[in-house]
C-alpha cells in the first residue's frame, strides 16, 4: 500500500502535466492563428488592435511559458495578462475557450501549492 505522501506527489505531477500540456496547446493554437495574420498583408479596412491588447496577450502567453520553469511566477503573470485582456476587450469574456488560459494558470498555481505542501510534509517526516 502506498503512503499518502506518494499519492499526493503523483496527484501533483498529474496536475502539473495537465497544465503544461494545456498551456503548450494554447500557445501553439495562438501562434497558428497569429503568425499568418502577422505575415499577411494588412487589410486597410480591418480595425487595428491596440498595442495594450497585444501586450496583455503576450504577457498572458509568456506567463504560461514561464510557468513550465517557475509555476508561481508564470501563473501569476499569465493571470495578470488574462485580466488585462478581459479589461481591454469585454467581448473576450463571451468566448468560453478563452477561459482555458485562466484555467491553465490556476492549474499551475494548484500544482505549485501542492508541491510546497508535499515538501513541508516531507521535511516534517525526516
Amino acid at each position: 500500500m502506498k503512503n499518502k505522501t506518494s499519492l499526493e506527489s503523483k496527484t501533483t505531477r498529474v496536475i502539473r502535466w495537465i497544465a503544461r500540456i494545456l498551456g503548450l496547446l494554447l500557445i501553439l493554437l495562438v501562434l497558428v492563428f497569429a503568425i499568418p495574420e502577422i505575415m499577411s498583408e494588412s487589410n486597410p479596412s480591418a480595425e487595428a488592435t491596440p498595442i495594450a491588447m497585444v501586450l496583455a496577450g503576450v504577457i498572458m502567453l509568456g506567463g504560461l511559458g514561464l510557468a513550465w520553469k517557475w509555476e508561481l511566477i508564470g501563473a501569476l503573470i499569465s493571470l495578470a495578462g488574462f485580466i488585462g485582456v478581459c479589461i481591454l476587450n469585454l467581448n473576450a469574456m463571451k468566448m468560453p475557450m478563452f477561459y482555458l488560459f485562466a484555467l491553465t494558470a490556476i492549474l499551475f498555481l494548484i500544482s505549485w501549492r501542492l508541491s510546497k505542501l508535499n515538501s513541508t510534509k516531507e521535511e516534517n517526516i525526516v
